[in-house]
C-alpha cells in the first residue's frame, strides 16, 4: 500500500471512529461535552483536511526516498496487541471503570512496548509511569474540567 493509500484509509477509519464518538455523546453535566466536542471538531477538520490533501501533490504522509522497501515485513504483531489491548481497555471500561482499567490499560501497553521483560523492575516502572497518567488524567478531567469519569459497576 502506499503511502497516500494509508493516509487516505487513516483519515477514513478515524473519521468514522470520530463519528461513531459524536454519535454516542451523552454528557452528564452543563459543561461535560465542551471538551470533547471541541477535540471532536478540532480532530474532524484535520482529518479532512488529510484526506483532501491526499489527492493533491501536497499529501502528509510523503513515500520514503527510493520508495517503499521490498520484502521488508510488515510487523502486524506489535499493532495487533496494543490493538487487543485497547480493545480490552474499552470493553472493561464501565465495569472496572477508569482508575483501575486505565493502570491495567497503560502498563500493559508500557510493558509490552518496552520489551515484555519478565524484570520486576520493569514491570514496577510501567505501573508506576500508569499510575501517573492515569490519576494525571484523572485530575484533569475530574477536578478541572469537571468531567466524571467512569467510576465502574466493581468499585463505584
Amino acid at each position: 500500500m502506499t503511502a497516500k493509500g494509508r493516509d487516505r484509509l487513516g483519515s477514513v477509519l478515524l473519521l468514522a471512529f470520530v463519528a461513531t464518538l459524536w454519535a454516542q455523546r451523552d454528557y452528564i453535566t452543563k459543561f461535560g461535552g465542551l471538551f470533547p466536542d471541541i477535540v471532536m471538531e478540532i480532530m474532524t477538520a484535520l482529518l479532512v483536511l488529510a484526506l483532501v490533501l491526499s489527492f493533491t501533490r501536497y499529501a502528509a504522509i510523503k513515500e520514503p526516498e527510493g520508495g517503499p522497501k521490498k520484502g521488508e515485513p510488515v510487523k502486524w504483531v506489535p499493532m495487533t496487541v496494543v490493538g487487543v489491548v485497547l480493545l480490552a481497555w474499552t470493553v472493561f471500561l464501565q465495569t472496572l471503570g477508569f482508575a483501575l482499567s486505565g493502570v491495567l490499560g497503560f502498563a500493559g501497553i508500557c510493558w509490552y512496548l518496552g520489551g515484555c521483560p519478565w524484570d520486576w523492575k520493569e514491570i514496577t516502572k510501567a505501573v508506576a509511569v500508569a499510575l501517573a497518567i492515569t490519576y494525571l488524567l484523572i485530575f484533569l478531567f475530574e477536578t478541572l474540567l469537571e468531567v466524571p469519569l467512569p467510576a465502574g459497576t466493581i468499585f463505584g
